[in-house]
């Protein structure tokens, strides 16, 4: 395995999967195909979704759309250009994970315990991370319409220049979290936002939402 540089220095960076390299002039992946759900489960779990398990793994244009999972394990996993649409997680976890591309769309994760993610460029609209521990994660232009964070603890976790439009932050808690160039418009319990460092260009958009969650009134 290759030795995985931690960064310590800097809190917010996520750790990179730990990979070996791959080897130079590797051939590109060929046309997508369609996997099986019940496929990927014979390999990795019980066959029955439970108790999946992912550790060391490139992924690279992977289609599993649907399905129900418990238990899921994940860890030094590279994904690109991977469709989870409609996928259903119930508890487990993820540590050092990088997505680049590909479509969650309509993905729900509860109760699940995320650590160093990178979401780069990935089409996530509707996604839930409901009751989710997320530590040292980052989604960097990200289309997260609708994203569903209710009652969700972000410690030094970055969204940057993500669409957070319809997001719902209710019950959230902040440890340490930063927004840059993202889009808030209707977001929904806003007042979880509190303690997160938010850009001054990203207020304009915010402020409705925030002026609804404490109760302001315009006149």
């Amino acid at each position: 395995m290759a030795t995985t540089a931690r960064r310590r220095g800097d809190p917010w960076a996520p750790v990179v999967p730990d990979l070996p390299s791959e080897p130079p002039g590797a051939p590109a992946p060929g046309p997508a195909e369609p996997v099986e759900l019940a496929d990927l489960l014979a390999t990795t779990g019980d066959g029955n979704g439970r108790d999946v398990t992912l550790v060391g793994a490139r992924l690279a244009r992977l289609r599993v759309v649907g399905g129900d999972l418990a238990g899921v394990t994940l860890r030094d996993v590279a994904a690109r250009e991977v469709a989870l649409a409609g996928t259903v997680a119930d508890g487990g976890a993820a540590t050092r994970v990088a997505v680049d591309g590909g479509r969650l769309s309509g993905a729900v994760w509860v109760s699940g315990e995320i650590h160093d993610a990178r979401l780069t460029g990935v089409r996530a609209d509707g996604l839930t991370l409901r009751f989710c521990r997320l530590h040292r994660c980052r989604f960097e232009d990200c289309d997260l319409t609708g994203l569903d964070l209710t009652r969700s603890r972000l410690d030094h976790v970055e969204f940057i220049r993500c669409d957070l439009t319809g997001a719902d932050f209710s019950g959230m808690t902040v440890v340490a979290a930063r927004f840059a160039d993202c889009r808030f418009d209707r977001v929904t319990g806003a007042d979880g936002l509190a303690g997160a460092q938010v850009g001054a260009g990203d207020l304009v958009g915010l402020a409705p939402s925030l002026a609804t969650a404490l109760g302001i009134v315009f006149q």
